[in-house]
């Protein structure tokens, strides 16, 4: 049985102070994308890239979603932006898959952002700014 990613057991991961730690990082950009492959390109399937600036703007925070089986990415008004990265979780369904919730902050405190994103596999890597 798969298990929950080795990143997001860390206690970096959840820790605001490490700057690898998602928290108030804010999203730079989102890429989703539907390799294809067979004679006519007929065989698809679905990859999600997010990249962070970190919440110290020292570093870039890149998940890489592979097999893609479900999205939902909801805001309500993303006028500047969905935000801060507020929380996120990540747990295993049915054996096999990864479900990573996200919610982000949006201008009106009282809203929030929410994204689900269920895949074959996420991989977490960070960057250094002046790398």
């Amino acid at each position: 049985m798969r298990e929950v990613p080795e990143f997001a057991l860390s206690g970096w991961y959840r820790d605001p102070r490490d700057h690898r730690c998602p928290h108030d990082a804010w999203l730079e950009s989102i890429a989703i994308a539907e390799p294809a492959r067979g004679d006519r390109s007929e065989i698809r399937t679905t990859e999600i890239r997010l990249r962070l600036l970190g919440a110290y703007h020292d570093g870039y925070i890149e998940f890489n979603y592979a097999g893609v089986k479900k999205y939902i990415l909801s805001t309500f008004d993303c006028t500047g932006g969905v935000g801060d990265w507020i929380e996120d979780n990540i747990v295993v369904l049915g054996g096999d898959r990864i479900c990573h919730t996200i919610s982000w902050s949006v201008a009106r405190a009282s809203e929030q952002a929410m994204w689900l994103i269920e895949a074959d596999d996420v991989s977490y890597t960070w960057i250094p700014k002046n790398a």
